[in-house]
């Protein structure tokens, strides 16, 4: 099987090194941040890529034969990070600088905070390509950074388990209740949000 072919996992590996080097340049933008302006707007970060299994699962799903060029046309999810942030403006601002740094380029932007998935799923995602530098060249390998609040991930985590015990047709009830649950998440992100605006207000006042 071509799961097994030894140059198959040799090309697979550079996911590997676009995900050290992703972490990595996205530690350095957190801890720039903080150093500016004296404030960490990140709760934490998650990195991961996808198992090769796993990827060539979703090729066989959407009916690819299985290439390592279909792996790079058509899957643009293998190397991920999450960056969970505090505050709605948290994810916009980490959001700019990530569009603005150098390190990366931006392939794709979507902003479900605005314009939610029909599930109700809210988050910032930004596909960029990462530079890896090999022994003779340097290749561009693509990933996504997901951008969302401690709501947002919680709600996405709790929705994700929830969904992964039902049949693949939910039932119309509990679609609507989890869509609901989500509304809840997004106006708790706004009442949060205006909570610390207040408080960084009556800090400059003072």
């Amino acid at each position: 099987m071509i799961e097994q072919n030894d140059e198959f996992k040799k090309k697979y590996m550079k996911y590997e090194f676009a995900k050290e080097r992703l972490q990595n340049e996205i530690n350095i933008l957190i801890k720039e941040y903080e150093y500016e302006l004296g404030y960490n707007p990140v709760e934490h970060t998650k990195s991961r890529i996808k198992t090769l299994e796993s990827s060539i699962n979703k090729l066989k799903k959407r009916n690819y034969e299985i290439t390592f060029e279909n792996l790079i046309n058509h899957i643009h999810d293998i190397v991920g990070i999450r960056i969970v942030c505090s505050f709605l403006s948290d994810v916009y601002e980490i959001a700019n600088r990530i569009q603005s740094s150098k390190q990366f380029k931006i392939v794709n932007v979507n902003d479900y905070i605005k314009e939610p998935k029909p599930s109700g799923y809210t988050s910032y995602h930004i596909n960029v390509l990462i530079p890896i530098d090999l022994y003779a060249s340097t290749e561009y390998i693509e990933a996504e950074i997901q951008i969302r609040t401690i709501a947002m991930d919680c709600w996405s985590s709790l929705d994700h388990k929830l969904r992964y015990k039902l049949p693949e047709n939910i039932p119309d009830e509990i679609n609507t209740e989890l869509k609901n649950r989500a509304k809840d998440m997004q106006e708790l992100d706004k009442k949060m949000e205006a909570i610390h605006k207040l408080i960084l207000q009556y800090k400059a006042n003072n």
